[in-house]
């Protein structure tokens, strides 16, 4: 990408941020299905019209709302999800129109367990009726289990988020057991070996069986959440407790992915330590939300900063910086037969895609590395506008080093994700006048 002067960068970081917002955020806050609804594209064509993701693209997405001031839409999209809630503080990855029965129950839907998570969510708003919902919080890849400890990790942190906008400890006060219920829940995965059974955090193919870096990291970040909001409140013995968990937790991350210079991927139940795809985003978590120690920060932060396949094509950011390596003991095929066919390839998730470059950025935040914070913004602003504004799911990378879109055009995590870096930083960000 040809240089450009500090003007025209300003301008096209404008620009970009300005589309994300009117053309994708913007139109997707419609309120249709109650109070604090939005649809996850742009004008709802893809995942349904009156469907939530509580699992990372909602929350994506509500962190941004917050940052343009929609704190009552946020405060409500809240109150929808904490409806969802499972006795067992699990927290629904999707959540769909209970009436009729949901479509593909025996496919991508099979994990629902309909009529038995059915629940009636009541917004008590002009406008709006009591209607019945459903959740899923199991997988179509049912022994792995992808994505198991996504939505309670996004739930916790959105609170988190929440409070820390508001500053309502009134609010915190009423949320808090549910807020607690949901990080308990991810304790209670954890396995004989000390680590939090998350499968792929954010990815189903490969689904990262069965102890990915990125979800200990997470869940770490939850923990050390419920320590702060306790200790807000006062309450310093839970927030006692919930440190020691946090830090637990952290060591036991530590002492198994750490390799001497970076951390390694997964950790497989048969194979142990995967370390097979150069660096991965296991490395931006760590860092991003300091679950590294200083020493091991210092000591990756160079080959992060030296490897340029984590932005093949120009776009921030890729999942590893080895994407042809995965081999086909990794797929999910390889552990069970899901009844079904699936029409995209088993590596899917090995792509460029908004939730990765939240990390990076946040660890770029941390380290005050903000020249290259700044220049990821700059790629994806332009990657957007060169679209029309719009934005799509994933950027696979080509043996070629170019990059293939897929995803709906206008889905809304990148757009939210640019706002949260660029709103949620304006001493990097001030001259670009936003």
């Amino acid at each position: 990408m040809a240089a450009m002067t500090p003007a025209e960068d300003a301008a096209v970081i404008r620009a970009g941020v300005t589309a994300a917002i009117r053309q994708t955020l913007k139109p997707a806050a419609t309120e249709k299905a109650y109070p604090g609804h939005f649809t996850i594209v742009a004008d709802g064509h893809w995942f349904g019209q009156e469907n939530t993701w509580p699992g990372l693209d909602s929350w994506q997405m509500a962190g941004a709302y917050l940052l343009l001031g929609k704190t009552r839409l946020v405060r409500d999209y809240f109150d929808y999800v904490q409806a969802s809630q499972r006795a067992d503080g699990n927290i629904p990855y999707a959540i769909v129109p209970a009436d009729p029965p949901p479509e593909h129950l025996t496919t991508y839907n099979k994990g629902m367990r309909y009529p038995e998570d059915v629940f009636v969510f009541d917004p008590r708003r002009e406008g709006y009726a009591a209607r019945r919902w459903i959740g899923s919080c199991s997988h179509w890849i049912a022994g792995i289990n992808p994505l198991g400890t996504l939505a309670a990790v996004s739930y916790v942190l959105l609170g988190g988020e929440l409070f820390a906008a508001t500053a309502d400890a009134a609010w915190l006060e009423l949320k808090l057991p549910s807020l607690e219920r949901a990080a308990s829940y991810l304790l209670s995965r954890k396995s004989a070996n000390g680590l939090i059974a998350g499968a792929g955090f954010y990815t189903e193919m490969p689904p990262r069986h069965q102890w990915d870096g990125v979800a200990q990291c997470y869940v770490v970040h939850v923990l050390r959440t419920c320590e702060r909001l306790n200790a807000a409140l006062g309450h310093g013995p839970a927030a006692a407790e919930w440190r020691a968990a946090a830090e637990t937790l952290a060591a036991r991350f530590r002492e198994v992915f750490w390799r001497g210079d970076h951390f390694a991927e997964y950790v497989h139940p048969e194979r142990g330590v995967v370390d097979l795809h150069g660096l991965s985003d296991v490395n931006w978590a760590a860092v991003a939300y300091d679950v590294a120690t200083p020493a091991q920060a210092d000591a990756l932060w160079p080959r992060m900063m030296g490897e340029p396949a984590f932005w093949q094509g120009g776009m921030p950011t890729q999942t590893v910086t080895r994407p042809f390596a995965y081999e086909p003991w990794e797929y999910f095929s390889a552990h069970e037969d899901v009844g079904f066919e699936i029409p995209v390839g088993q590596t899917y998730d090995v792509a460029a895609m908004g939730r990765v470059w939240f990390l990076e950025w946040q660890a770029c935040a941390r380290r005050g590395e903000n020249q290259r914070l700044r220049e990821s913004v700059r790629r994806v602003c332009a990657r957007g506008l060169a679209d029309g504004g719009f934005w799509h799911e994933r950027y696979h990378p080509l043996p070629d080093g170019t990059l293939d879109h897929t995803g709906p055009r206008g889905y809304g995590e990148y757009p939210a994700i640019l706002v949260r870096a660029v709103l949620g930083n304006p001493a990097v960000f001030a001259d670009c006048g936003l």
